[in-house]
């Protein structure tokens, strides 16, 4: 069978996702406590489930939670982690499946819909959660970060650094398409490992017009899990889509 370029990130980032990306990082707790709240009227179905560092902790909420993700090595992390019986998964791809069963709650976090890189796909993402939501009640909760100071070219970001080890990412955009590649590069030991990934970022707009294609509207939309206005020099967004019972006029 052919590999899926969908899994390039699962394929590059699965063994090292956890250790990156704790539950702590990006206020993930903080993000467990809001979408329990939205689920807590009946099941909850995750986007991009990946190796469960949202799901899992909100299944243990009390929360029956369900994850597709089209990675096996993500899905296989998820598996092997403690509390992952509590969480029912599904390799499939998100922008083009349907479990026959529908939710109280379908989240998409921490960029997720960005790794689907096709405007097209993207679209199709609202309509697999609008599909999957049980009635008016329902709710699509979409956690995404808003490109700063984008630009065409290359540029060095996200800088971290440790005692013995120094990570730095390479990003090139291209702003037309809104594609952007990412080389991160780790040192450590005395050696060099290049991870490389592929997103679309889009912008509140464009994901306003997406959910209206899909025939759900913009409920709510915050700077964060705690709460706030969202200005113009916000760097994310907590969007909350519900389904439009009124129609377009």
């Amino acid at each position: 069978m052919a590999t899926d370029p969908d899994d390039d990130y699962g394929r590059t980032f699965a063994n090292v996702y956890d250790d990156w990306y704790s539950l702590d990082f990006d206020d993930g707790a903080a993000a467990v406590e809001v979408l329990a709240r939205y689920g807590r009227d009946g099941d909850a179905l995750e986007l991009g489930v990946g190796t469960g560092r949202i799901a899992i902790p909100l299944a243990a909420r009390g929360i029956s939670v369900h994850g597709v993700d089209i990675s096996p090595d993500m899905l296989r992390r998820l598996r092997a982690k403690p509390g992952a019986e509590l969480v029912g998964t599904e390799l499939a791809d998100m922008s083009d499946c349907d479990l026959g069963r529908r939710f109280a709650l379908v989240y998409s976090v921490f960029n997720s819909l960005f790794c689907v890189p096709d405007q097209q796909r993207q679209t199709a993402c609202f309509a697999v959660a609008a599909c999957h939501l049980a009635g008016p009640a329902g709710r699509f909760v979409v956690d995404h970060q808003i490109p700063d100071a984008v630009n065409s070219g290359s540029c060095v970001r996200h800088v971290h650094t440790g005692p013995d080890r120094l990570r730095f990412s390479l990003v090139h955009c291209d702003p037309v398409s809104q594609i952007m590649e990412r080389q991160t590069v780790v040192v450590e030991n005395g050696g060099i490992t290049r991870y490389r990934s592929v997103i679309r970022y889009v912008w509140p707009s464009e994901m306003d017009l997406m959910a209206t294609a899909a025939g759900l509207t913009l409920e709510d939309r915050w700077p964060g899990w705690q709460g706030g206005t969202v200005r113009p020099d916000t760097q994310r967004c907590i969007s909350v889509y519900r389904p439009d019972t009124q129609g377009t006029p």
